[in-house]
Order: C-alpha cells, then structure tokens, then sequence
C-alpha cells in the first residue's frame, strides 16, 4: 500500500472522529459530555471546543480529499510527454493494463504474415 493511501485514511479517520466530536460539543450541555470528552458538572455547552473541532474536521477532509485528487492524478496522468507513434497505424493500439489484465490477449502484429 501507497504512503499516500495511509495519510489519506489517517486524514478521513481523524475528520469523522473530529465532526463527531464537534456535534457532541456543540449539541449536548456539559454534564452530559461522556468523560472522554472531558465533561463537568456545571452548566452551558463547549462552544469554543465545539467550532475548534469543526475546523479539525474541515482540514482534515480537505487535506483527505487533496491526497485523493493527488493519488488520481499520479496513477491516471501517466507520463506528461506524448507517446512515440505506432509503427502501424491501422493496428489497435493494446495498453500494458489490457495486455496484463487479460492473459489470453495478443498485441496485434504490426506486420501482416507471408506464407513461405
């Protein structure tokens, strides 16, 4: 697996757990808060902790979503010089993905056989 792929969990794993958080924050009074949250027996909500959990989640999806579009664009892209043209231009072209993917498929001959 990519390093990229893991930093990109990483970033979506920390965005879900950070908007949760933010709901709880923001919608649950203090002496409700489980005791991870770091709950109290007074009265009021986190509003500050609540919107500093939103901003968490937002970079982090957005962080998620940029490595997305980074992965996709490296594995899609390719090189960014032009291909050499085929030698015979009438023959289908067969990628190396299609030429690996199935195995019973045969380039095309660029030449036509002679019977000797």
């Amino acid at each position: 697996m990519n390093m990229k792929w893991i930093g990109l969990i990483v970033l979506a794993v920390i965005g879900v757990l950070a908007a949760i958080a933010a709901v709880e924050y923001l919608t649950l009074p203090i002496h409700s808060l489980p005791s991870i949250l770091g709950g109290k027996h007074t009265r009021g909500h986190y509003h500050k902790r609540g919107y500093a959990a939103v901003v968490v989640a937002v970079v982090a999806f957005g962080g998620a979503i940029y490595l997305a579009f980074r992965i996709r664009a490296d594995g899609a892209g390719g090189s960014a010089s032009p291909s050499a043209p085929a030698a015979n231009p009438e023959a289908p072209a067969a990628s190396t993905d299609t030429l690996l993917s199935d195995a019973t498929a045969t380039p095309a001959p660029t030449e036509p056989p002679t019977d000797q």
